[in-house]
């Protein structure tokens, strides 16, 4: 089987920061091992990789890896006392408020044990957000979680009644076409309507970190897959 391809955003002998493309697993999946991951591609180009943190496997962006012990745990260390600062771009529907921030607890949900919830008895999570852009019936927004929560831009976002498009979990898998903003569409008779976007619309765009050895501040950015870009292109010509 051909591994996808992943672009190298930067790397040293420390550290391999990556951008995942979407619909692919960060990790092994545990029951299916022969399922392509991140992590197994890098294993396979550099030997030794430690995982860092992870996103979901709908989720497209940057990632980071550690190539020694030392870095993985000053990386780990950075995770985890929340000094990284994190961008992410989502869309999401309904018209967002223009800024805002959210601060809701976070617990594994009492039914179902993949989904996360917002309870009181959780973990604090905090996530601060603003619009770019809004469109008819859909938002462009920017968030910045201040804590690693599982899902927690997800949760957050549906909380605030701005569920991510095509998120299965917490909103509907619905995918986007362009008969979903677009007045006066007209589907060929012939063809089915090929959806936009039909995968989780978030994208880990920024990350900015200490590096674990030269303590040099490192941010770096990753631009948008292209079926995410299609998506807000068409949504700029038709969904104002």
């Amino acid at each position: 089987m051909k591994q996808p391809d992943i672009d190298i955003i930067f790397e040293d002998e420390d550290l391999a920061v990556i951008s995942k493309p979407p619909s692919l697993l960060s990790i092994p999946d545990r029951y299916n091992k022969n399922l392509p991951s991140v992590s197994d591609i890098l294993r396979e180009k550099y030997g030794e990789i430690f995982v860092v943190h992870r996103l979901d496997k709908e989720t497209s962006g940057l990632m980071v890896f550690a190539k020694n012990a030392d870095a993985h745990k000053l990386l780990n260390d950075q995770f985890q006392t929340r000094s990284v600062k994190k961008t992410y771009w989502a869309l999401v529907k309904g018209v967002s408020p223009m800024e805002g921030v959210i601060d809701v607890n976070i617990t594994v949900h009492p039914i179902k044990s993949q989904m996360m919830a917002s309870l009181k008895g959780g973990k604090t999570a905090t996530t601060e957000y603003q619009t770019i852009s809004h469109f008819k019936s859909f938002s462009l927004v920017e968030a910045f979680p201040h804590s690693g929560r599982t899902h927690q831009i997800r949760v957050h976002l549906s909380h605030i009644g701005h569920e991510i498009v095509c998120d299965s979990i917490y909103g509907t898998d619905e995918p986007l076409f362009l008969s979903s903003f677009k007045r006066k569409y007209r589907q060929s008779i012939e063809k089915e309507e090929r959806p936009l976007l039909s995968r989780l619309a978030l994208h880990s765009k920024e990350l900015s970190f200490k590096h674990p050895n030269t303590k040099e501040t490192l941010t770096l950015g990753s631009d948008l897959p292209k079926d995410f870009r299609a998506a807000l292109n068409q949504l700029e010509k038709w969904g104002k």
